[in-house]
């Protein structure tokens, strides 16, 4: 028999039925179906709202052993008892006449009898069938043959942040998403300090992966042409990045060199600007500027002009200068490769870089793109400033009204800004195990509640909680197996299960 059709039959037949005190939220089950599992999705019918769908939050077994029967058991060769499985249901919900998510505001009555959730009705109420056909396809709901296909729109919009301690498959999902991203030729551009992108280029051919692909409907097949490889640092094989320095204001020239853009020491700059523009107009560079800052009189030019000599020695400022619609262009991956670089080139690198795109896309010079940020606590540290803090702020309150969509990556979600991570209206949480890392995560992430702590340390590689993104209840989601090779530590998945 077909999958799809045992799987629906399945449906029809019931796991238990509703006992004892029954709550609006939630209620307990006596299960007779053995293999029902926590957070396997389930329906039910109601007297007045129809079909509604519920989740398993926990299940246990009750027993008539009492403690002394279970102790003398110990010495016996095999205990009598009897015991009934109870589960508690969570109420998720249905879609009413307006297609909204509702909850009902009666119980259900005791007796009523509970089933596993079709395919067709689970899709429809946590909204995972309105984008089949032209959606990004991340993989399936757990332990189903759902898929979890997401409006690109929204991710791009709303802001997307992957959450995962180091080899729980951050990098690989994230390789998911840019497949699918990649699909409808959105622009994007990755901030890459390990070097794991570029080889997306190439197909997925890990034996044990190609195995997995069938069950996702997956086959392997590189980027190619679309992947384009920039570095900010001498060494690399890729091709070096060039910024134009005289597209800076002079505030964000002393924003980049660490100068506070008020008070005397400000003031040098900003005649050396006035002094330049006047004698040679648009045709200098950093070495001219220099020039004038170090004629200034005043003592103070020199902490600008040891700014300005540190900016001038870096790759970035003396490469020949890269257009921004080479860097950001339709159907194009960029990846910008940090890991020749040293942390203060890197810094400066991508705040000017992040500048000067969030100022193109305000001006529509470029087209709307998504904007990827590995290791993305070390850009925009909680607690603290780095030079690319102010703007990673901006780009996550304000990008969106701009075309420009951040993801950001990180395994320390307690060490990132919270009012960045606060911002994405997307999240893929894969395991975290860190308590200050799980404290972050219940406390920032929009529709988690601290039992949720558990699930998310129990996660194995390849399964995520996914929040937002237009779904409308949190999920757990097999990620599917990527099309195109993972440049990362290698990723194990776990054997399917049935």
């Amino acid at each position: 028999m077909p999958g799809k059709e045992r799987k629906e039959i399945e449906a029809s037949i019931p796991v238990g039925a509703v006992f004892g005190n029954v709550g609006s939220y939630s209620f307990r089950c006596a299960v007779i179906d053995d293999t029902l599992r926590e957070m396997d999705h389930v329906s039910f019918e109601h007297p007045t709202c129809g079909e509604v769908l519920g989740i398993v939050s926990s299940i246990e077994l009750q027993s008539d052993m009492g403690r002394n029967e279970a102790a003398s058991s110990v010495y016996r060769k095999k205990a009598s008892t009897t015991w009934t499985g109870v589960a508690k249901i969570d109420v998720i919900g249905f879609r009413d006449h307006n297609s909204n998510l509702s909850r009902p505001l009666t119980p259900v009555p005791p007796s009523t009898k509970v089933f596993r959730a079709s395919r067709t009705f689970l899709s429809s109420v946590l909204g995972l069938d309105v984008f089949r056909e032209n959606g990004a396809y991340l993989g399936k709901v757990q332990n189903s043959d759902v898929d979890v296909v997401l409006d690109p729109e929204i991710l791009i919009q709303k802001h997307v942040s992957i959450i995962a301690k180091t080899g729980a498959g951050k990098s690989y999902a994230c390789g998911v998403l840019i497949e699918e991203l990649s699909k409808h030729d959105i622009p994007i551009l990755i901030i890459d300090p390990h070097g794991e992108y570029s080889s997306m280029i190439s197909p997925n051919i890990d034996p044990e992966e190609y195995r997995r692909m069938g069950r996702f409907g997956i086959d392997p097949k590189g980027l190619g042409g679309r992947i384009m490889e920039f570095s900010i640092g001498a060494g690399s094989g890729a091709t070096p990045l060039g910024l134009d320095p005289r597209a800076f204001r002079p505030e964000e020239l002393l924003e980049l060199i660490g100068i506070k853009a008020v008070g005397p020491n400000a003031s040098i700059l900003y005649n050396a600007y006035r002094k330049l523009k006047a004698v040679l107009e648009e045709d200098w560079d950093l070495s001219d500027l220099l020039s004038v800052v170090e004629a200034d009189p005043s003592i103070g030019k020199w902490a600008i002009a040891s700014g300005l000599q540190h900016m001038a020695s870096m790759p970035m400022f003396s490469a020949p200068r890269t257009p921004l619609g080479e860097i950001v262009k339709r159907g194009a991956i960029s990846v910008v490769d940090l890991k020749e670089a040293p942390l203060d080139v890197q810094q400066i690198g991508v705040a000017a870089l992040m500048k000067r795109l969030f100022q193109a896309r305000k001006e529509g010079l470029i087209p709307p793109f998504m904007l990827v940020v590995e290791e993305a606590q070390n850009f925009c540290p909680q607690g603290s400033s780095t030079i690319t803090s102010e703007v990673m702020r901006a780009i996550a309150s304000e990008g969106r009204k701009f075309g420009m969509g951040l993801c950001v990556l990180t395994q320390r979600p307690a060490r990132i800004d919270k009012s960045v991570l606060s911002q994405c209206g997307t999240q893929i949480i894969l395991k975290v195990t860190n308590p200050n890392d799980l404290k972050a995560v219940i406390s920032s992430v929009e529709g988690l509640d601290p039992r949720m702590s558990d699930e998310i340390q129990m996660l194995p590689v390849g399964q995520a909680i996914m929040v937002g993104g237009g779904i409308a209840f949190p999920l757990i989601l097999d990620i599917r197996t990527r099309h195109t090779r993972h440049g990362g530590d290698c990723v194990k998945f776990l054997p399917e299960r049935n």
